[in-house]
């Protein structure tokens, strides 16, 4: 389907429609039908379930486990004491310090041999255990913001890859546009070929020329018949590559309308996607700082596990009975604090890294516009010259058809001013379109 602006530009010519469309518009519909671009989507539907998962650190985790167990050799505890133990009594202490002198006794006592059993050689045990964090230590935090700057850079360099697009799109444009301007001329070289031979046989038919004056015309109108055949093939070949491109269906009718661009853009300030790309990625690594500092805190949260099964938390029971246990857990590991000065001057050089990027792509890409310059100012003065040049052209083949008709020039040399006259007219066409897309790849240089 055609865009609203594109059919509001439509006019009828001959019960056909004429489409008129422009580089912009061109150089969006190959972006949006650029299969790449699909990934736009896929990288905010990773992100919605990235940040998602990470939002459950603070969600309760469960887990269920059972343990069948059987040993070889049975536990007990044997417990062997003497026949008799003789228990001295301090008879004072009884009486509470009356001062009666009295004797120390021994009073003996007969204890019994005991054997405690610990347990069997089969156990058997299922639980369900429950841990409820508290305070991750920034954890989560930290990790969103890594989540989102990983994506919003993944976008950036793809933003960058599909930017090439654009200069794909300059190409076939400004191509097909040098095409029509060709097309423009041969039209005109068929006018005055056409009118020449009018003449010329008007002249033949009063004996003022010879024949082969009008095989000399007609070998120049077959000279550029062929080059017209040449041009519509490549037409055809720039407007499929184009059309497959936007995925949307050109002809030979479809108007290109022709880019109004200024040589000056503003303060000359480099906007490409690169640059972008290059921001994010620094704003990634700031993120794995922050997640650095987040790894070396502490966790606090909560456990609970309950069970039933044969020797739970007491060991000497052997019966099946249920059991529970709860509490609060920290755990700090201090083994990432050995390397996190080193992890965080590594991150730093990699941000100055990046930065270099940064400086070096500004530089070469302001030296690119220098030379751009350059070459937008000698085909100025060119086409300026080229101006002057088709005037003298045509002035100098409009006294060669008088010169001829007067019988002071011969065909051949009318018909070389008259190819001078229309070269001059072709390179300043061509000239111009040249100097149109030499600007318009300074804009896209400085991405504007």
């Amino acid at each position: 389907m055609l865009s609203a602006s594109l059919r509001g530009q439509e006019v009828a010519r001959g019960g056909q429609p004429e489409r008129v469309i422009t580089i912009e518009e061109c150089q969006q519909w190959a972006m949006d039908n650029y299969p790449a671009i699909r990934q736009h989507g896929l990288l905010d539907q990773a992100r919605e379930y990235t940040l998602s998962n990470i939002s459950r650190v603070y969600m309760p985790e469960f887990s269920l486990s059972g343990v069948a167990s059987w040993q070889s050799e049975k536990m007990e505890l044997d417990l062997k004491m003497p026949d008799k133990v003789n228990i001295s009594v301090d008879l004072n202490e009884v009486a509470q310090g009356q001062n009666l002198n009295l004797p120390t006794m021994n009073v003996p006592v007969s204890i019994p041999q005991m054997t405690i059993p610990v347990s069997d050689r089969d156990r058997y045990n299922v639980s369900l255990s429950l841990k409820q964090a508290l305070w991750a230590g920034g954890r989560m935090k930290a990790g969103k913001e890594m989540a989102n700057r990983e994506v919003d850079m993944m976008h950036a360099g793809l933003d960058a890859q599909l930017y090439e697009i654009k200069d794909k799109v300059k190409q076939l444009y400004f191509g097909l546009l040098t095409i029509e301007g060709r097309e423009k001329q041969l039209n005109r070289a068929d006018e005055i070929l056409d009118s020449l031979r009018v003449r010329a046989e008007v002249a033949l038919k009063e004996g003022v020329i010879y024949e082969t004056d009008l095989d000399v015309i007609d070998v120049e109108r077959i000279k550029y018949k062929q080059l017209r055949v040449e041009l519509e093939a490549k037409r055809e070949a720039c407007l499929n590559v184009l059309s497959t491109l936007i995925h949307r269906p050109l002809s030979k009718e479809t108007k290109l309308q022709v880019p109004v661009v200024e040589s000056r853009f503003g303060n000359g300030e480099v906007k490409r996607p690169e640059l972008r790309y290059l921001d994010s990625k620094i704003k990634r690594l700031n993120a794995d700082l922050k997640m650095q500092n987040a790894e070396n805190m502490p966790k606090i949260g909560l456990f609970a596990m309950g069970g039933y099964g044969k020797s739970g938390l007491n060991t000497f029971d052997s019966d099946f009975k249920p059991y529970f246990i709860g509490g609060v857990m920290v755990s700090w590991n201090f083994g990432k604090l050995n390397t996190r000065g080193n992890d965080r001057k590594l991150i730093k050089v990699q941000q100055e890294s990046v930065r270099n990027q940064q400086e070096s792509f500004i530089f070469n890409t302001k030296m690119e516009v220098l030379m751009q310059d350059a070459e937008i100012r000698k085909l100025q003065e060119l086409v300026k010259s080229d101006e002057e040049a088709v005037r003298l052209r045509e002035s100098i083949r409009q006294a060669s058809e008088v010169k001829y008709a007067n019988g002071v020039y011969t065909i051949s040399e009318l018909i070389t001013d008259v190819n001078q006259a229309l070269i001059a007219q072709q390179e300043k066409v061509l000239r111009e379109v040249e100097l149109k897309m030499m600007v318009y790849s300074k804009k896209i240089t400085l991405g504007l």
